[in-house]
């Protein structure tokens, strides 16, 4: 835990981007359904409570304690089109009105550090039956600054660190490289003297862009670039990290469409086409390009290069290891990546390179066998040893494992491992 505690009022933010299951509310709502008056379709029930909340939040990269209270008026309506008694079974709309002073944070000695006036009002439907939500949208009056800023930017000067300041967008044409990229350079970086290990980020699809200065912006949209961004980057790591941005230039998705996995699907397309333009994820020829491109340009050791990639990257660092193996690159942690296509085209010769892969049991875009698959044929092969075949599934994670794996809030050190290891 940081020393800084924030302590917020209310936490409307949160409710709207983790739509949290209510069952407690669930439970006390059908209870008031019950012993209404006599069922019709125009009753309307009114409910105002308050309910405390108390967690570690780990979306800025780092262990945050947040603590505070929730305040609601609940307004129940029948569905109108429906007669008779229809409390238990049917939707009900419900609307969470936070009036007034809606959200503040403050840190641990209580000085203000945000502040919201106004009001949020979020409107849900329910079905008593099986307990599912269905979230319909937001409203909002009066000024709200935590709306349009990221808290965990807002918190950085109290929790987290400077790394953003270390963190410079490249662009294409800003530099000799053909594509634009992200570059982070630690404190301990020289350029001259003690060479600094590197560590190449390959991103998802969503955060493709063209590699403008508009269009890079998307980098810092997941992963460890957005780590460094909001300041949840330890900057006594001494990793140099380049971000590469891949240009996506209209690939068809459209043979995926109602496919199981179709994140799958388009990399296996991807590989079939071997990487032919316009790919939707970075090609291994990218990926052996800016390596080698950085190792001409920046002050960084040879033999202590390590990949990893998130999504379309993780397929992209699977590809890499497939075609150059360890030519270039000393370990690899692919996260949530489609790695049978390589595994089929290279085998044991995967084990060339330290893999340590993760995926969430939940993802419904890349298939959670493309982790599986390769990394458990690949500990069956002869000379692999355990900790060079790592697998790690994350039974509640959804297509997003990638926060944990980087941030640690499992218990599991990529870095460490990463940097344990060397090319001759």
């Amino acid at each position: 835990m940081r020393g800084v505690v924030v302590r917020a009022s209310k936490d409307p933010i949160r409710r709207a981007r983790r739509l949290r299951p209510l069952c407690w509310l669930v439970g006390a709502l059908v209870v008031l359904a019950w012993s209404a008056a006599p069922a019709s379709a125009t009753v309307i029930e009114h409910n105002a409570f308050t309910q405390p909340y108390d967690y570690v939040f780990w979306d800025c990269g780092y262990a945050m304690s947040v603590a505070g209270a929730e305040s609601h008026v609940v307004q129940v309506r029948a569905d109108k089109k429906l007669d008779g008694n229809v409390f238990v079974t049917d939707n009900y709309e419900f609307t969470f009105h936070n009036a007034g002073q809606s959200f503040t944070m403050r840190d641990s000695s209580g000085a203000l550090i945000l502040r919201d006036r106004g009001n949020f009002s979020f409107t849900y439907t329910i079905d008593f039956e099986n307990g599912s939500f269905n979230f319909i949208g937001v409203r909002i009056s009066g000024p709200h600054p935590s709306v349009v800023s990221d808290t965990c930017k807002t918190v950085a000067p109290f929790v987290g660190t400077d790394s953003a300041r270390h963190l410079t967008e490249r662009p294409i044409g800003s530099t000799a490289f053909s594509m634009g990229y992200d570059e982070y350079l630690p404190p301990s970086y020289t350029t001259s003297g003690t060479a600094s290990p590197l560590l190449i980020f390959l991103n998802g699809y969503e955060e493709n862009g063209d590699g403008t200065p508009d269009g890079i912006h998307n980098l810092v949209g997941a992963g460890i670039p957005r780590f460094i961004d909001i300041g949840g980057w330890p900057t006594d790591r001494p990793l140099v990290v380049l971000a590469l941005q891949h240009v996506d230039t209209g690939f068809d998705w459209s043979p995926c469409d109602n496919v199981p996995w179709g994140g799958s699907c388009g990399m296996q397309i991807q590989h079939d086409q071997n990487h032919a333009s316009p790919a939707p994820c970075t090609t291994p020829d990218e990926v052996h390009d800016f390596i080698t491109y950085a190792l001409g340009h920046y002050n960084v050791e040879a033999h202590r290069v390590y990949v990893t990639g998130l999504s379309c990257g993780a397929f992209g660092a699977w590809e890499y290891v497939a075609k150059y193996g360890d030519a270039q690159v000393a370990a690899a942690v692919p996260i949530a990546g489609e790695g049978r296509p390589a595994w089929a085209t290279a085998g044991c010769g995967l084990g060339s390179v330290p893999l340590w892969a993760f995926h969430g049991a939940l993802d419904e875009v890349v298939n959670p066998q493309g982790s599986i698959v390769p990394i458990t044929n690949l500990a069956a092969c002869p000379g692999v040893p355990a900790d060079e075949a790592k697998l790690t599934i994350y039974p509640e994670r959804d297509h997003n494992s990638w926060d944990p794996a980087y941030d640690g809030e499992f218990g599991d050190d990529i870095y460490s491992w990463m940097l344990g290891f060397s090319k001759p």
